[in-house]
């Protein structure tokens, strides 16, 4: 069951893992729109690279998730074990990345954007 919050992204697309792969690898191509404009090339390098930071940060709590999910389906689970997990300050350290990642991304496409649109203006 998909929570509200994911549904308002539209459908799933089963794309996910590949997206991330795609990103990391620098596999995204700005559009033609956004390329021809020269003024814009070193904000599409900040969004590339806040691109980058924000797959390595879900990459990050994805793999805090799979721990989670192991650890509680073993059938010798330990309390110790739990805890450990449950204590781990890394995911917290992913949020934030992912928080500050996705800041400076919005940012970046919000200047984007600006730059078009006055140049739509003019």
């Amino acid at each position: 069951m998909r929570r509200d919050s994911d549904r308002k992204e539209g459908e799933r697309t089963g794309t996910g893992r590949r997206a991330r792969d795609r990103i990391l690898a620098g596999q995204t191509l700005p559009s033609p729109i956004i390329r021809s404009r020269r003024e814009l090339e070193n904000l599409i390098l900040f969004l590339a690279d806040d691109l980058r930071e924000s797959a390595l940060a879900v990459g990050g709590i994805e793999s805090f998730l799979v721990r989670v999910t192991r650890a509680l389906e073993k059938p010798d689970l330990s309390p110790e074990e739990l805890h450990a997990i449950a204590v781990d300050g890394e995911v917290d350290e992913r949020f934030e990345l992912l928080a500050d990642a996705l800041g400076s991304l919005r940012r970046s496409m919000k200047q984007i954007v600006d730059s078009l649109e006055s140049r739509s203006n003019h």
